[in-house]
């Protein structure tokens, strides 16, 4: 019996982006293959050089990205020497790529319909649209729907759907459920991995996830500043590590320690920062019974005490982020009451200059809550300036002081810099010292560490905590992450479709779960929560 022709075959490949000063290399002398009907996994941190190659396969990368050497076989054919007309044939029918923002994969202005048509129209498909999305449990009756319409999970599905249309050898996953939380993202990787055993296609998973992977990965690579550092299969890989940075970066995972589990420690009279009574808010109304259609948050009584860090956990839609929003006067409630270190939020609509702002929100896309066109300096200084009580002849102090708090030394280098020219991890620290200028009470931290590396992302949730040792802020954690919200927090409120329906102390509730949808989040966590608690930490190279 010959020998099968592998879904992807990479030899030697080479990458490098063009700069003044020559060609900076992205990826170096990379190979290896993945079988037909194979899972394989490719991990590492941003700026290591997966994505470029998952680019290059393809052949989509951009300029000033070029491909310096070597091979890239996909079923057998020769992505580098086909000219540009036999490229396209290739995409979608030997293989096709699912991008992590599913929203930016879809045109806007056309309904799911005529969009998975374009796709069955360049040939070879033997289903309809609703068969197609009936294939990623999806509705047909969603057919109708423009992309802005559907839930990110279902606009996730849909692209899925348009790389399997015309049934592909191969199919690459750039980070697709990065964004997503651990329910649709399981509900993802059940669907895909159904798909495969029943259409026997190959898959190249990229992600910084090793968690992940070990759930669904046959085969993990490693990657670490253009080269793949080490390979295994997924049983022998996550028994042993042989590279010090694969071990390193599965250290980085935040862990759950279990072995001690101390109860809610009693507060005694002392006021609580944040304190909400049957808060509601809704959205919409019905024209026939003027009912509410939609309530974010239904019926929310909530206390959070001075220097407690409280994660509020649960999926997409589930109300955590409205709740935050009005927490810090984003928004305004429907009915109910708030306080905020025991006064009633001022509207963001209604701040002006030195109005006091106990409570600050620090988001998760930093980088869009960021004029591209200042520098950090102008950010900081401008978030000072509007503090009470600021004289106008101590903001570079402040500033500087606000830059050191949060990590960022020499500050100097810092000020001149804009968004665009920090890492994910930096501009998450100037996201917390703008937060900081106003010497708030409470933080409301909206998914802050989602969109970062493992490695950034316990350095931002440590750096959270310090803050409020020895600030003595009080910080709300929003998050779909239940083993972030283990690692950081105090105390886990568990909310599900607008209302809460599990609080207390952050290991308990993790480790013994009353409620079934506070069971189903824990169950969905890639791993599990069981990985080992006495590694050795490990500091990445």
């Amino acid at each position: 019996m010959p020998d099968l022709v592998p879904a992807l075959e990479i030899t030697n490949l080479s990458v490098g982006y063009a700069t003044e000063d020559g060609i900076r290399t992205a990826v170096d002398k990379v190979s290896f293959s993945i079988a037909p009907g194979e899972f394989m996994g490719l991990a590492g941190e941003s700026g290591c050089g997966k994505s470029t190659i998952a680019q290059s396969i393809l052949r989509l990368l951009r300029a000033p990205g070029v491909i310096t050497g070597g091979e890239i076989r996909v079923a057998g054919h020769d992505m580098l020497t086909a000219n540009s007309d036999r490229v396209r044939e290739l995409r979608w029918h030997t293989a096709s790529i699912v991008l992590q923002n599913a929203l930016t994969s879809l045109n806007p202005v056309k309904r799911i319909s005529a969009q998975l048509k374009e796709v069955l129209e360049r040939g070879g498909g033997i289903k309809t649209p609703a068969e197609l999305l009936e294939m990623v449990d999806i509705d047909p009756s969603r057919l109708s729907a423009f992309p802005h319409e559907l839930s990110g999970g279902q606009r996730q599905r849909v692209v899925i759907a348009m790389a399997l249309a015309l049934s592909p050898q191969l199919i690459i996953l750039d980070e697709p459920t990065t964004a997503l939380d651990v329910i649709v993202q399981q509900e993802i990787f059940v669907t895909v991995k159904a798909l495969q055993k029943r259409m026997g296609f190959a898959v190249l998973l990229i992600t910084h996830d090793l968690p992940l992977l070990f759930d669904v990965a046959d085969r993990i690579a490693v990657m670490k500043d253009g080269k793949i550092v080490e390979a295994a299969d997924t049983a022998t890989f996550r028994k042993h590590q042989e590279h010090p940075y694969s071990k390193a970066l599965l250290s980085a995972t935040p862990k759950v320690d279990f072995t001690t589990i101390q109860p809610v420690a009693e507060r005694g009279p002392v006021p609580p920062v944040l304190e909400t009574h049957h808060l509601v808010k809704s959205y919409g109304r019905n024209p026939f019974t003027g009912s509410a259609v939609l309530r974010a948050v239904d019926d929310m009584s909530f206390r959070l005490a001075p220097s407690e860090i409280v994660a509020l956990v649960g999926a997409s839609g589930s109300g955590k982020s409205t709740f935050g929003r009005i927490v810090t006067g984003l928004i305004r409630p429907t009915s109910g009451d708030i306080l905020v270190d025991g006064h009633t939020p001022v509207p963001v609509s209604r701040r002006r200059p030195g109005t006091p702002r106990a409570a600050q929100m620090v988001f998760q896309d930093v980088y869009g809550s960021l004029n591209p066109l200042h520098t950090i300096g102008h950010h900081l200084r401008r978030a000072v300036i509007s503090a009470p009580g600021t004289d106008k002849r101590d903001v570079e102090a402040r500033v500087a002081a606000l830059l050191t708090e949060v990590g960022l030394t020499p500050t100097e280098s810092y000020l001149d810099r804009r968004p665009h020219e920090l890492s994910g991890g930096q501009r998450q620290r100037v996201g917390l010292a703008r937060a900081l200028a106003a010497s708030p009470k409470l933080l409301v931290a909206d998914e802050p560490v989602s969109m970062l590396d493992v490695s950034i992302r316990r350095d931002i949730l440590n750096l959270i905590a310090r803050l409020r040792d020895e600030q003595g802020v009080a910080v709300l954690y929003i998050t779909h992450d239940v083993v972030s919200a283990g690692y950081i927090a105090d105390r886990i409120a568990v909310m599900h479709r607008g209302k809460l329906v599990e609080e207390g102390s952050a290991k308990a509730v993790l480790k013994n779960p009353q409620h079934d949808y506070t069971r189903r989040l824990i169950a969905a966590v890639p791993g599990g929560l069981g990985l080992p608690t006495d590694q050795p930490e490990v500091a990445l190279p």
